[in-house]
């Protein structure tokens, strides 16, 4: 497909709506490197695709910082009626209250210097210390499993002495009769 100069408004709209290159190119028909190859060779489409990039991230921004701070949103539901003509809509607002990940990843776009995460120590602790922080980190996470039941030793001397010598087996008694063998077939 070759580039239109209508193409830069489509691209426009569709960027202002959140759409990434791998969807530009989809919906023009393309691949993305096509799409890469417009944006270069073409100013009027690499501006428009920037512009409606520009855009969204301003209402992500503002949406993520709303969020933040918490806000009042309104909603809408819809009910079918038993009786009557259609389904009846029903409008309320909701009171979403601050969220503290929201506002932690704001302060760390705006002000990362301040606000960025700590990396642990990077150093070669000794693999106790290792497995002992592990542990108290996961420690109200997941429950211990259940000890294996240990089962009590044999009974016998205590350690140290010797054993007494095992009793010689009991005679068996003899059979009250015997029986005969069996007999080979005869063939005749």
């Amino acid at each position: 497909m070759t580039y239109e100069p209508a193409f830069a408004d489509q691209a426009r709209r569709l960027c202002r709506l959140g759409a990434t290159d791998e969807e530009l190119a989809e919906y023009f028909g393309v691949c993305v490197r096509t799409i890469y190859r417009w944006r270069n060779t073409h100013e009027a489409f690499a501006r428009a695709v920037t512009a409606g990039k520009e855009h969204a991230d301003r209402r992500v921004k503002r949406a993520l910082y709303a969020h933040a701070c918490g806000c009042t949103v309104e909603r809408v539901t819809i009910f079918n009626r038993a009786v009557g003509p259609g389904p009846v809509s029903a409008r309320y607002t909701v009171d979403l209250p601050p969220d503290s990940r929201a506002a932690l990843q704001w302060l760390r776009v705006r002000r990362p210097g301040k606000w960025r995460e700590v990396e642990e120590d990077g150093g070669d602790p000794d693999i106790i210390a290792a497995i002992e922080k592990a542990l108290a980190r996961v420690a109200d996470h997941a429950p211990l499993p259940a000890p294996i039941p240990v089962p009590p030793p044999p009974p016998g001397p205590p350690p140290g002495e010797e054993a007494p010598a095992p009793a010689a087996p009991a005679p068996t008694p003899a059979p009250d009769t015997v029986a005969a063998p069996p007999r080979a077939p005869r063939h005749g």
